[in-house]
């Protein structure tokens, strides 16, 4: 088992088991501590249709199959369905150019149609403006300019099911300087972002 680590703390939380076939199809398996199966990855090239393909499926902790994906690694058009008690409650289909498609059960007329993943949280803004905002904004503290500390803050926002954020704090703090977090929060609150919720596999936002 290789332990799969958060690539920007480090932290241990799964163990992953990867094979690999004569003909370069692969299987990856992904563990959690009490090694409890939490999804498995079966990718080969689908000699008929011409494309390598992805089988992906999602477990719950007591190893119920909860989601199953066939994707085109490719080009990532993908068809998710998601299940309850082995009953087929949604489906997400996307194919590549088009838009995103999400259907209730095993209806054939979709109830959602989107540019954007509706099951992803979503931004009511475009990256170009919060970046300009920033560095029209942010300002290097002058206590921290004086102590050349320097760093970088990362965030975690708390997001209410209307899409507004309801606070902001630091989750890497141990290793900054107070004044370097307290002007990250600060313009970040100025830009007040807001967002849009998922849904979840019945629908719900």
């Amino acid at each position: 088992m290789t332990p799969v680590l958060n690539e920007n703390f480090g932290t241990h939380k799964y163990n992953q088991i990867i094979t690999t076939g004569k003909d370069s199809s692969s299987i990856s398996k992904i563990y959690d501590l009490k090694n409890r199966l939490i999804s498995q990855t079966k990718e080969k090239y689908n000699e008929e249709l011409g494309y390598n393909e992805a089988i992906i499926s999602s477990y719950d902790t007591l190893q119920n199959l909860i989601s199953s994906e066939l994707k085109n690694v490719d080009n990532g058009s993908f068809v998710r369905v998601f299940l309850d008690e082995e009953k087929v409650v949604s489906r997400l289909e996307y194919i590549s150019g088009q838009d995103y498609r999400f259907y209730l059960s095993e209806s054939e007329t979709p109830t959602i149609e989107s540019t954007k993943n509706p099951m992803e949280l979503q931004t009511n803004y475009e990256m170009r403006e919060y970046n300009l905002f920033l560095s029209q904004n942010l300002r290097y503290p002058q206590q921290a300019r004086e102590r050349k500390e320097m760093g970088t803050v990362v965030l975690k926002l708390d997001i209410n099911e209307a899409g507004e954020v309801i606070d902001i704090s630091c989750i890497n703090k141990e290793k900054l300087y107070q004044p370097l977090i307290n002007e990250a929060i600060r313009v970040v609150k100025a830009f007040n972002p807001s967002f849009t919720a998922p849904i979840d596999m019945y629908g719900i936002g």
